[in-house]
């Protein structure tokens, strides 16, 4: 199955964001666009934390030890500390750096259905606590509240039925006041 995702990833010490567009080719080949740069990459998990990584034909032993979306890669001694975030987790910081204050209309990031409203009008919630599940390519993902407050309007119901639950990107998914 060919997979193509977007990511985000903030290197510490580097001032500048890099979107990467990472599509499967074959099994463990990557094409990796960087700045408008396709690499191809054939990436294999050697044990618990090395990895072989094979960039344009360039050989590497590459150490990376996970902590949620943070990564400290090591790469021939030197070491990154590496953030790599998709759309919707980058949205969510993006979110909490500029301290949302007042009524906030969430949007849809994607194309997809929303299988499960977990909250109703009126109830409570914090920032980051889920709202809903939009189900998109068969992955489940969590809408989450941008900011502490109330539910005030929820604007698809959701269903099992991708037919009657449907939103595509920018559609209105719930206010919070």
């Amino acid at each position: 199955m060919i997979t193509k995702r977007e990511y985000y990833a903030n290197v510490e010490g580097f001032e500048e964001e890099y979107k990467l567009a990472v599509e499967e080719k074959d099994y463990h080949v990557f094409e990796v666009d960087v700045l408008g740069e396709k690499h191809t990459a054939d990436f294999r998990q050697i044990n618990e934390s090395i990895y072989s990584l094979i960039i344009d034909n360039k050989s590497y032993s590459v150490e990376i030890s996970e902590d949620g979306d943070q990564f400290e890669v090591l790469v021939d001694g030197d070491s990154y500390n590496v953030e790599i975030l998709d759309d919707m987790k980058r949205l969510m910081k993006l979110r909490e750096e500029v301290g949302l204050e007042g009524r906030q209309v969430v949007e849809s990031q994607m194309p997809g259905y929303i299988w499960k409203t977990l909250k109703e009008v009126g109830d409570e919630v914090q920032a980051g606590e889920p709202v809903m599940i939009l189900v998109a390519m068969k992955m489940e993902n969590e809408i989450k509240a941008p900011k502490d407050g109330v539910i005030e309007e929820i604007f698809v119901k959701a269903s099992e039925d991708p037919q009657e639950s449907t939103v595509g990107t920018g559609d209105k998914l719930f206010v919070i006041e």
